[in-house]
């Protein structure tokens, strides 16, 4: 009698204190903190998490301009910098990972050991990368270009996904040829576990790095379940599924 009482109380404090939150987050991170998520609501029943995938960019505009988001996780750190100097992120930022770039196609001509020379060869009719007038991962894909000295050569050729998902459903449609994504992408379910699935991993010195970052809105700053998450995101479970997707701490 007493078991089934205190039990009857502790699910009525978990339902009272449980919290529907949504996250913003660069589309690169689709498949790393899908996973993260779900170990957390494991950890803590009774909690919903949205997470809203897209370009970091567009995200930085729609957390200054006041959108329900909890938190934002930005492939970019700068962006969380700015953010937090205009008061649109309440807490300390901080960095989750550093993100990595692959050439990668499915087209069977493809050869990992040429790397950039893929780009230049006759059956590369299109290129895809991330827009790079505000996706992270476009910046630096261009950047990765120009110091090979292609962007300008090959500027007729490329095409610009809205983020780097929809970058890699070009490639992946085969809607373009080639492209340049992000290596968790590449690492992840759907493209991992497709026929000619091979990459060639770009040197991170032909770009800035890739250093990416999160924090608690001005939206999130009263929820329970912002801060859980923010602080969970150090935790070596969430670090660990961060390596797994292919991003450095």
């Amino acid at each position: 009698m007493i078991k089934n009482i205190l039990l009857s109380l502790w699910l009525l404090t978990t339902l009272l204190s449980a919290e529907h939150i949504t996250i913003f987050a660069a589309s690169d991170l689709k498949y790393a903190l899908d996973h993260i998520k779900k170990i957390f609501l494991q950890e803590n029943p009774g909690n919903e998490i949205t997470v809203v995938y897209g370009s970091s960019g567009k995200g930085m505009l729609q957390v200054e301009n006041g959108a329900p988001y909890a938190l934002y996780f930005s492939a970019n750190m700068d962006y969380i910098e700015v953010l937090q100097k205009k008061g649109a992120i309440v807490s300390p930022p901080k960095h989750y990972a550093t993100g990595r770039l692959v050439i990668w196609s499915k087209n069977s001509h493809f050869d990992p050991s040429k790397g950039f020379d893929n780009l230049k060869a006759n059956w590369v009719k299109k290129i895809a990368i991330a827009n790079p007038s505000h996706a992270p991962y476009g910046q630096k894909a261009k950047q990765a270009m120009e110091s090979m000295g292609l962007y300008h050569k090959l500027k007729s050729k490329i095409v610009f996904g809205e983020n780097i998902s929809s970058t890699a459903a070009y490639i992946s449609t085969k809607a373009a040829d080639i492209g340049i994504i992000a290596l968790s992408l590449a690492l992840a379910p759907p493209i991992a576990d497709t026929p000619f699935n091979r990459y060639y991993l770009i040197d991170d010195s032909l770009h800035k790095p890739l250093e990416q970052g999160y924090g608690i809105t001005k939206q999130g700053k009263n929820s329970k379940l912002a801060h859980a998450f923010y602080n969970y995101m150090q935790t070596k479970k969430a670090l660990d599924a961060m390596k797994e997707y292919g991003f450095i701490h």
